[in-house]
């Protein structure tokens, strides 16, 4: 059962929806949002179902702002199944927009691509009276080369495309499941590649589509002579994973085991450890000898025989860093499911690149 309050303020969003009011629409979605900051789980499922059913009724650009809501009802604990789909379709849409608007702007000028700024936004509901020569389509050049309808539509699919991104790339940290679901989305994983070198601003969503869930792991501890079989599951970049690994193999290997903090800001504590900077416990190479890099992550391993295979090295020198964990939604897992025999660890080792 809803608040009174926000139950009207739903109701409200509703008819503003229905009225194609965008100014009534955004005032009371603003309000909704200040009503529903800290609310509690079954309030936010609540209010997430009541948003879901208004995505049909809304331009792209209203819809981006009613997804980016939405994405904070998960925040606060509501169910993300109903927000999956319109997410997907609204990404979907606002990148290949974004795509043709990039290739339509090099088509007619060689300045560099403008940086979507959130004035923009405030431009979304009146979208269809923006074709003249002092609106948005003149400030993009674009109005004279494409039919203006056209034009406006790729500049606010460009403009929108971050509220939009925000919405999946917290839908993509909830858990495993949706990530999965995303990845079998072929629509998605075209639209985002079509935009990667356009749009370094939304970097985060191809990095959490890569992120590895259930993803077995051979960890090969040179200097110990002992091999181990892991799996490891969402864990954002390879800094993470260094830290995750010193962890879990503490009692295997002889290393020093890492702050206590570092550990939590590397899985469900404050981002920033109280202990100051994490400092790594190891050289870490991939099979062919070549350092990992920690600002990577782990999809970038190599795969050896189907197994991604990391091998540990005393630390040649110190590395530090402040963040534990990229992503600060999202759980990471990472288990040892058993020691390797010492046949086993001679047959993985033997394969190993020497360290150049």
């Amino acid at each position: 059962m809803l608040d009174r309050v926000i139950d009207r303020q739903c109701d409200d969003l509703h008819r503003a929806a229905e009225a194609q009011d965008p100014p009534a629409f955004l005032a009371t979605l603003q309000e909704l949002w200040q009503g529903t900051e800290d609310c509690d789980p079954a309030t936010a499922d609540a209010v997430l179902v009541r948003l879901c059913d208004l995505f049909g009724r809304l331009s792209p650009g209203l819809g981006a702002r009613l997804a980016v809501m939405g994405g904070a009802m998960v925040e606060n604990g509501a169910d993300p199944a109903p927000l999956i789909d319109p997410v997907v379709a609204g990404v979907c849409d606002a990148l290949e927009r974004s795509a043709e608007f990039a290739r339509a702007w090099r088509a007619v000028t060689d300045r560099r691509l403008p940086e979507p700024g959130p004035e923009d936004h405030v431009l979304l509901g009146a979208a269809r009276v923006l074709s003249g020569p002092f609106g948005l389509l003149g400030r993009l050049g674009l109005g004279r080369r494409l039919p203006s309808p056209r034009a406006l539509d790729l500049a606010v699919g460009w403009s929108i495309a971050d509220d939009w991104s925000t919405a999946a790339t917290t839908l993509l940290q909830r858990s495993a499941a949706i990530r999965a679901e995303f990845s079998r989305r072929p629509r998605l994983t075209a639209a985002v590649a079509a935009v990667e070198d356009d749009r370094p601003d939304l970097w985060c969503l191809p990095r959490l589509l890569a992120v590895l869930d259930d993803e077995p792991l051979i960890v090969v501890h040179r200097p110990a002579a002992r091999a181990y079989a892991m799996t490891i599951g969402g864990i954002g970049d390879n800094f993470q994973l260094s830290t995750l690994l010193a962890h879990v193999l503490s009692e295997h290997v002889p290393v020093t085991i890492p702050h206590p903090s570092w550990v939590e800001a590397a899985t469900d504590g404050p981002l920033r450890p109280e202990a100051g900077p994490i400092v790594d416990r190891f050289d870490v190479r991939d099979a062919t000898g070549e350092l990992i890099r920690n600002a990577g992550h782990p999809a970038e391993i190599p795969l050896l025989d189907g197994h991604r295979v990391v091998v540990l090295d005393r630390p040649s020198f110190r590395r530090t860093w402040n963040i534990g964990r990229t992503y600060p939604m999202m759980r990471p897992s990472i288990t040892l499911d058993r020691v390797l025999s010492e046949e086993e660890t001679r047959m993985w080792s033997s394969r190993l690149a020497p360290v150049s």
